[in-house]
């Protein structure tokens, strides 16, 4: 933090909301940077915000002011990139709703973008602010339309509007251009889409990009990218504003002061009690440290794949035109509280590439049997369906034999066999070195995840073979599945039973 305790930038508002426990935590952060100012709209969009009552904490006003600081001359805004990560459950959608509204009902933004990872959550979102809108007669006068079927948005009459989109492997930045633009869950966040994006806001009179996210992994590129400007380069970067909420990493990780630290919400939106005993003595330890005390994963267990590794090889439809399909494979693999069962499949095309998926993902096991012999009948997988035979999944196998599908039992040669494959697919470059891909999936959000967060798990005395490992929360089966269904289209084929003839 380079400004001084007396800088007005570090001015902590009043707020209509008191704290209704304590301790509360700090509403400064503990890395901020932010350009000088001496005129801000935060005030006005506070104050939007409580007519539609949102009444903002003073950390979220303190985020405000800073972010949407501007030239008294020119009125553009300071800060073209706006940077805030914390915990969870801190309210940090509050702001970004506040500067949405501002945008389409105060600053008279002509068109503003809201992104993220998931459609789920920039769809949260929409429905959020049509609530908004709904319940406050002037707003809703503006409006026109605010379709959710083709298109998701909201449309003013005079044309300005506001889309909430979801960002994939194929994302390009240039179609989400805007005077704001929010790039939600920004630890996903992927830095071709952004580099696209960055050039085209050139031509607008006062662009803003916000980058909003919990803490970020080790695979966050983007994210970290923005970071490294406000902490190591601050001098170098006046048109930025960052805030991160965070707990020091060589503090006591289970005190209450590390919550403060972390939490600006604490002692109003959560409280120690609950965090103590439920968070505290539940959670791993690596888990609780990112998600509660916004400490970001080690380096030096980086993921295998990453986003921009996976983002590469995106099955797009242009790159499957007049493809042939040589054979087919599929895999089954269910988590160990089998709570959720993951169906993948593999195409082995003509052209020697491998086209990967994930047919169905669903709820416990009860589907299995009659899903995957209805794929099966239909697929006729070369080597059936490939079953780790050392997991819980193994289970599965008589159930399915029953129902007529063959069953391929893969053993630990051939889990690592499939992950070096696969691997070998993901990395591969062209003549010239240029990265080509061999192996395209197709946009699936547990297979996504998966991909951008699993790590290298070392199997056997080789030190060398390995596989797959989950990290954090993130399940990593989907991923596995598309692995054996890959060691799938090498293994032994399925041979036919004959039937027996009668004397």
């Amino acid at each position: 933090m380079t400004a001084s305790a007396a800088d007005p930038r570090l001015v902590v508002p009043g707020s209509l909301m008191e704290p209704r426990t304590s301790p509360v935590g700090n509403q400064v952060p503990q890395v901020f940077h932010a350009p000088e100012w001496t005129y801000s709209v935060g005030e006005d969009i506070t104050d939007l915000a409580a007519v539609v009552g949102m009444d903002l904490l003073p950390w979220q006003q303190l985020v405000l002011n800073n972010a949407m600081a501007a030239d008294p001359v020119t009125d553009k805004f300071q800060a073209f990139q706006v940077g805030l990560v914390v915990p969870r459950q801190n309210g940090k959608n509050f702001i970004v709703r506040a500067r949405l509204l501002a945008g389409l009902f105060l600053l008279g933004e002509e068109r503003l973008v809201h992104t993220a990872h998931l459609f789920r959550t920039a769809h949260n979102e929409y429905e959020e602010l049509k609530k908004i809108i709904e319940a406050t007669p002037w707003m809703l006068a503006k409006v026109k339309k605010m379709p959710d079927s083709k298109e998701t948005a909201i449309i003013l009459k005079d044309g300005r509007r506001l889309d909430f989109l979801a960002r994939s492997s194929r994302s390009n930045g240039r179609g989400l251009q805007g005077d704001c633009v929010i790039l939600d869950e920004a630890f996903a966040l992927s830095a071709t889409l952004v580099s696209d994006l960055l050039p085209t806001l050139s031509s607008r009179p006062s662009p803003q990009v916000w980058y909003t996210s919990s803490t970020g992994f080790d695979y966050s590129e983007t994210l970290l990218n923005v970071r490294e400007k406000a902490v190591e380069h601050p001098e170098d970067n006046k048109h930025l504003a960052y805030f991160e909420w965070s707990a020091d990493p060589r503090g006591d990780w289970r005190s209450v002061d590390a919550v403060q630290q972390s939490n600006p919400s604490l002692g109003y939106l959560q409280t120690w009690e609950w965090i103590s005993e439920t968070e505290l003595g539940v959670m791993d330890e690596e888990s609780y440290k990112r998600e509660r005390l916004g400490i970001w994963a080690d380096a030096s267990t980086d993921a295998a794949i990453g986003v921009d590794l996976w983002g590469r090889s995106f099955a797009t439809p242009e790159a499957l035109i007049g493809t042939k399909v040589k054979r087919r494979s599929l895999a089954l693999e269910v988590t160990p509280d089998r709570d959720l069962a993951v169906l993948a499949g593999a195409a082995e095309l003509v052209d020697g590439r491998v086209v990967v998926d994930i047919i169905a993902a669903k709820p416990g096991v009860a589907w299995v049997q009659d899903e995957v012999a209805r794929v099966v009948k239909k697929h006729k997988p070369y080597a059936g369906v490939v079953i780790d035979s050392f997991s819980g999944t193994a289970a599965l196998a008589p159930r399915l034999s029953e129902a007529g599908v063959p069953v391929s039992l893969a053993s630990t040669r051939d889990i690592t066999s499939g992950t070096a494959t696969l691997y070998d697919m993901l990395v591969r470059r062209d003549e010239d070195g240029f990265p080509a891909p061999s192996v395209l999936h197709g946009e699936h959000p547990l297979l996504d995840d998966a991909a951008h967060t699993a790590r290298r798990r070392l199997v056997g005395t080789s030190k060398s073979a390995w596989t797959w490992q989950a990290f954090g929360e993130v399940r990593v089966e989907p991923l596995r599945a598309v692995t054996l269904a890959v060691r799938g289209l090498e293994m032994e084929p399925v041979v036919k039973k004959r039937r027996g003839r009668v004397a």
